[in-house]
C-alpha cells in the first residue's frame, strides 16, 4: 500500500460533520508536506486536528500526536504487534473500524489490512 492514499470523504463526514479540523493527510507523507496546517510550526488548538500518518513510519507523528494539547483523531493502521502501538495507543482511546478502508489516491483500492481510529481529548470541549 502506498503512503500517499487519502482519507475516504464519508469518514471525514462522520467525524466532523460541521468540517472544522485541520487535516493532514499524506501528500507527500513526511512531516514537511503537511497539506492543511503547517506540522514544523505548532498545531492548531483551536479546532481539532484530524491525522492519517504515513502507515510505513507513523512513529513521529503519533510522538507528536500524544504531546499535542487539542484534540487529535489519527487514522492508523490496526497492528497492535508493533512497536509504535504498543508505545502510543495507551495515550489514546482507540476504536477498530469494522471494515477494510477504501482510501483515496493513485492506484486507490481496498487497504489489505484494518484500519483503527485513536482519539485524544475527543469530543472536542470549548
Amino acid at each position: 500500500m502506498s503512503d500517499n492514499w487519502q482519507t475516504p470523504p464519508w469518514l471525514l463526514d462522520i467525524l466532523f460533520p460541521d468540517g472544522k479540523a485541520s487535516y493532514f493527510d499524506p501528500i507527500p507523507a513526511n512531516p514537511e508536506g503537511l497539506r492543511d496546517f503547517d506540522g514544523r510550526s505548532s498545531w492548531p488548538t483551536d479546532r481539532p486536528v484530524f491525522l492519517n500518518p504515513p502507515y510505513s513510519d507513523p512513529a513521529p507523528w503519533l510522538k507528536r500526536a500524544a504531546a499535542h494539547h487539542g484534540p487529535v483523531v489519527c487514522l492508523v493502521k490496526h497492528d497492535p504487534s508493533t512497536e509504535w502501538w504498543q508505545r502510543y495507543a495507551p495515550l489514546f482511546r482507540v476504536v477498530a473500524i469494522g471494515q477494510r478502508l477504501r482510501f483515496i489516491g493513485p492506484g486507490e483500492g481496498v487497504a489489505n489490512f484494518p484500519s483503527a481510529l485513536w482519539f485524544k481529548g475527543w469530543p472536542p470541549r470549548w
